[in-house]
């Protein structure tokens, strides 16, 4: 019991910076200028071509789902990497919307990153479940979950006229890639590791399948952005 009261300390201590690098943009102020423009390379390469797109958008997903599990199961355990990593993932969110808004333009690139149960929005949901986990507080794990099933409900309408895909399979796409991130901690916080990487690298191979998916819409419904 002793040993769990410092591990919830500590992993509270860390999920409260996460809480300030995922606010948003007001409480970022200059820094998110600051790192639109650093990862700005993504907006010129992704009118480029086709592949380009399909690159950019597997490299972006992936390395989502990585630093995202990465980053659930040092705030589990109380690692102290854990601002670094909330950080790094929070770099990734932005050059994702970089990529949206080189195609969509600046409200729907705003939209992706900042609006009510949108990207950010169900990271934020992912740490109040890891807290959770951590205090053993069954009502404040559905809390979170029911916040992500509206993320679920908002993100896949959001791609949908977006790309003019499906929302039915967005939703089912999306709701895998929301189970895959849970499944993995639920399964590490139970010491079943095995079990967790297992989920892990079919998250990552999700992602690519999504990018995939997204950029052949994306490229059908601007053939004029990517002529190759």
């Amino acid at each position: 019991m002793k040993r769990l009261t410092i591990l919830g300390v500590a992993v509270l201590s860390v999920l409260a910076l996460a809480a300030i690098a995922f606010a948003g943009t007001g409480s970022r102020g200059g820094s998110e200028a600051a790192s639109t423009h650093a990862h700005a390379a993504p907006s010129a390469t992704m009118q480029t071509s086709a592949a380009d797109l399909r690159v950019a958008l597997n490299r972006l997903f992936g390395e989502h789902a990585l630093l995202a599990i990465a980053a659930t199961q040092s705030g589990y355990s109380g690692g102290k990497d854990f601002p670094a990593l909330a950080r790094a993932l929070d770099r990734n969110s932005i050059e994702l919307a970089n990529a949206i808004g080189s195609v969509y333009g600046a409200t729907a690139r705003k939209e992706f990153l900042n609006g009510k149960f949108m990207w950010r929005d169900h990271i934020k949901f992912f740490v109040n479940y890891t807290v959770a986990k951590v205090q053993k507080n069954k009502p404040a794990q559905k809390r979170a979950v029911d916040n992500l099933k509206g993320y679920i409900g908002k993100f896949s309408n959001f791609l949908a006229t977006a790309t003019g895909l499906p929302s039915s399979a967005l939703r089912a796409s999306i709701t895998e890639h929301v189970t895959q991130l849970k499944g993995q901690l639920d399964a590490y916080a139970a010491g079943k590791y095995g079990r967790s990487y297992v989920i892990t690298r079919n998250a990552y191979k999700h992602m690519g399948m999504t990018a995939d998916t997204l950029s052949a819409a994306i490229v059908k419904k601007f053939p004029d952005k990517f002529g190759g």
